[in-house]
C-alpha cells in the first residue's frame, strides 16, 4: 500500500483534504504538522527583510524545529516505549530523521525504528504474525518475537498501537512496502505523524552523518534547509518516486566538497576520523562534540549567501551522466563506476546516481523517477534564470530574493515555452585592450563554436559581429574537467581549450547537428566611469539550449575579466 492521497488530512481531522484550485495556491506548508509554517507566511515574513543575509536568518528562525518541539517528540517517543515494554524484554527505540539531525522544519515527520536484534541473529519464518495475547501468555517467547522479519514485526507493532493507542492514535495506520518498510500513522496527543519502521541502522548511521556535519559548519545548515524547502515546495522532493531529504543532503554535502578552498572534506575522511560514526548512537552527544577535535575548521569564507546562488548554477551545469561520490568527494562516469562494496548488490543507475556513502552499491536517489528528475533539472533553470535579473534581488521589489526562489514551481513544459521566446540576451562589460579578440578566442578557442565573422564600419561604434554555430555541449561539466588543469602552468585560455576538448571526448553529439545558432554583436559606449561594452546575442532557431544562455553569462564575464 502506497501512502493514500491526504491521508494526514483524514487522520488528524477526520476530514478528507479538499484538492487545491490551483497551482499558485501559497496557503500550503510544506510539512503537514499542525505547527508546520505556512508558505504564505514564510513569504510574508522574508519579504520584509532588508538583505538576503536577514532573509536566510529569519528563514532558519521561523522553520527550524523548537526545543519545545523536540522536547514533545521525545515525550511521544517514551510513550511508544510504555507500550512496548508490555510485549518486549529488551529492545531500544530510535529517533533519527530530521527531528534529530538538525535540519528538521517545523511539523516535520518523527522517524522511529524499533531495534530488538543486538547481535547478528537471523530472522524467524512464521505462518501468520504472532497475537498480542501469545506473547503476554508465552506461547511465543521472547527470542522468537525479536527475531520476527521487519513485515511481520511492523503488523505486531500495529496490533499493539490499535489496542494501546486507541485514544491518541488515530485511523488510518498505514502499512507502507518498500525497500524499508513503514508504518505511517498519527498520534493526536502529541500532534505529530510518525514513520516507524525496524532495525533501521542504516537510517540511524546517515542520521549521525548528517548530526555530525551540522556542527562542522554551520553553512551546510543553512544550504541543506534551503535546498531541502526548495524541493519539497517545488514538488520533487519528499515523496513516493521523488527525491528523499537524505539525498538532496547528499547533493549539498558534495557540492560544499568540490568549492574552492572545499568546505567540507570527503565523507571518508570524516567517517575515518569519527568515533561518533563508529560507535556511538545518535543521542550520543558527548561523543560527537569531542569527534570535532578532529577536524579543522575549512578555509573557504564564502558566506551562505553566495554559496547558495553557486550551488543552482553548479548543479545546473553538471554532467549528469556521472555518479556522485560524496564518500570520496569526486565523481565518474557511468561506464567507469565499478563500486567497492561486499554487498553483491547491484548499483541500480539512475537519471541521477548518487554512490551511499555507507552503502557503496546503493543509489541514494534511487526513489526518484525520471518524471522528479525531470522537475528537478527544469527548477534548476528556472532558479538560475531569476539569479541572473537583477531586479529580483532589489528589497524594494515584490518577491524578491529569497522569495524569488520560492515562487510556486512552473510545469516543466509552460516554462520550456517560456524561455524558448527569449532569443535576445545582453551582457554589459568594461573595456579592456583587444576586447574584440579576446571574445572572439572565449567563442572559438575557449568553447570551440564555429565563429564566421562580419566586418564591421570602423566609425561605428561596434567593434565585433560574429554568426556563432554551437556543435558540441562544451558547457556541461567543466567544473569536473577543470579541477584536472587547475594547477596547469598553461595560459588561462588553453586551459579552458583543453577542458573543451575532454569534455566532448565523452559527448554524443553527431557533429553535422547544430545544437545552437546566434548572432553576436558587440558594441562600445559612454559610460559613468569610462566606457562599456555591450554584448548582445541574438539566438536563432525554434528550439535552442536555454542552459547555454544561462552559462555564457556566467562564464564570458568569468573568463573576459581573468583575461583584462
Amino acid at each position: 500500500v502506497h501512502t493514500i492521497k491526504g491521508w494526514k488530512t483524514i487522520a488528524a481531522t477526520g476530514v478528507k483534504l479538499k484538492a487545491r484550485a490551483n497551482s499558485d495556491d501559497f496557503s500550503s506548508a510544506c510539512e503537514e504538522g499542525s505547527n508546520a509554517i505556512l508558505h504564505s507566511d514564510l513569504i510574508a515574513e522574508l519579504q520584509n527583510c532588508n538583505s538576503v543575509s536577514s532573509q536566510i536568518a529569519k528563514f532558519c528562525s521561523l522553520m527550524s524545529l523548537s526545543d519545545e518541539d523536540r522536547d514533545n517528540r521525545t515525550l511521544f517517543c517514551k510513550s511508544l516505549e510504555d507500550m512496548f515494554k508490555i510485549y518486549f524484554t529488551n529492545f531500544k527505540l530510535h529517533q533519527f530523521g530530521s527531528s534529530v539531525n538538525g535540519l528538521g522544519f517545523k511539523g516535520c515527520d518523527v522517524d522511529v525504528c524499533l531495534q530488538t536484534l543486538f547481535h547478528d541473529e537471523n530472522y524467524v519464518t512464521l505462518k501468520d504474525v504472532p497475537t498480542l495475547d501469545s506473547v503476554l501468555d508465552g506461547s511465543v517467547s521472547q527470542e522468537t518475537l525479536s527475531r520476527l522479519t521487519p513485515l511481520y514485526m511492523l503488523r505486531f507493532v500495529r496490533r499493539i498501537l490499535r489496542r494501546h493507542g486507541t485514544a491518541d492514535i488515530k485511523e488510518p495506520i498505514l502499512f507502507i512496502k518498500a525497500r524499508c518498510p513503514i508504518l505511517r500513522f498519527y498520534n493526536a496527543k502529541y500532534d505529530v505523524f510518525c514513520d516507524f519502521s525496524c532495525e533501521s541502522e542504516n537510517s540511524l548511521r546517515n542520521t549521525r552523518v548528517l548530526r555530525l556535519i551540522c556542527q562542522l559548519d554551520e553553512r551546510f545548515v543553512v544550504l541543506a534547509k534551503l535546498v531541502r524547502y526548495w524541493g519539497k515546495y517545488g514538488g520533487f522532493v519528499g515523496d513516493i518516486d521523488r527525491f528523499n531529504s537524505y539525498a538532496f543532503s547528499l547533493f549539498v554535502i558534495y557540492f560544499l566538497q568540490n568549492v574552492h578552498p572545499p568546505v567540507l572534506p570527503p565523507l571518508q575522511e570524516i567517517i575515518d576520523k569519527s568515533n561518533y560514526l563508529k560507535t556511538a548512537s545518535v543521542a550520543d552527544v558527548s561523543v560527537m562534540i569531542e569527534d570535532l577535535k578532529n577536524f579543522k575548521p575549512s578555509e573557504n569564507t564564502t558566506p551562505a549567501e553566495k554559496l547558495l546562488r553557486d550551488f543552482f548554477f553548479f548543479y545546473l551545469n553538471f554532467d549528469f551522466e556521472r555518479v556522485l561520490l560524496p564518500y570520496s568527494g569526486s565523481s565518474v562516469q557511468k561506464s567507469e563506476f565499478s563500486p567497492v562494496d561486499n554487498s553483491g548488490d547491484n548499483f541500480m543507475f539512475g537519471t541521477v546516481s548518487i554512490q551511499d556513502p555507507f552503502r557503496h552499491s546503493y543509489n541514494a536517489t534511487t526513489s526518484a523517477n525520471f518524471k522528479y528528475c525531470v522537475k528537478f533539472m527544469s527548477s534548476l533553470v528556472q532558479v538560475c534564470d531569476i539569479y541572473q535579473d537583477s531586479e529580483n534581488w532589489l528589497p524594494e521589489t515584490e518577491m524578491w530574493g529569497l522569495c524569488s526562489l520560492l515562487k510556486p514551481p512552473t510545469n516543466e513544459i509552460k516554462l520550456s515555452k517560456e524561455l524558448q521566446e527569449k532569443h535576445t540576451h545582453q551582457i554589459r562589460l568594461k573595456v579592456i585592450p583587444g576586447a574584440a579578440l579576446k571574445l572572439r578566442s572565449i567563442f572559438e578557442h575557449g568553447l570551440l563554436f564555429q565563429c564566421k565573422e562580419f566586418s564591421v564600419d570602423s566609425n561605428s561604434s561596434k567593434i565585433l559581429k560574429l554568426q556563432c554555430r554551437v556543435y558540441r555541449n562544451t558547457w556541461q561539466g567543466r567544473d569536473v574537467v577543470f579541477h584536472k588543469y587547475q594547477n596547469s602552468e598553461s595560459e588561462l585560455l588553453e586551459i579552458e581549450h583543453m577542458v573543451s576538448k575532454e569534455i566532448i571526448k565523452n559527448k554524443t553529439e553527431s557533429r553535422r547537428e547544430i545544437l545552437a545558432e546566434f548572432m553576436f554583436e558587440c558594441q562600445e559606449v559612454e559610460a559613468h566611469n569610462g566606457r562599456d561594452l555591450i554584448l548582445n546575442f541574438n539566438f536563432t532557431g525554434k528550439k535552442f539550449p536555454y542552459v547555454l544562455i544561462i552559462f555564457l553569462k556566467e562564464y564570458v564575464p568569468h573568463i573576459y575579466n581573468k583575461m583584462g
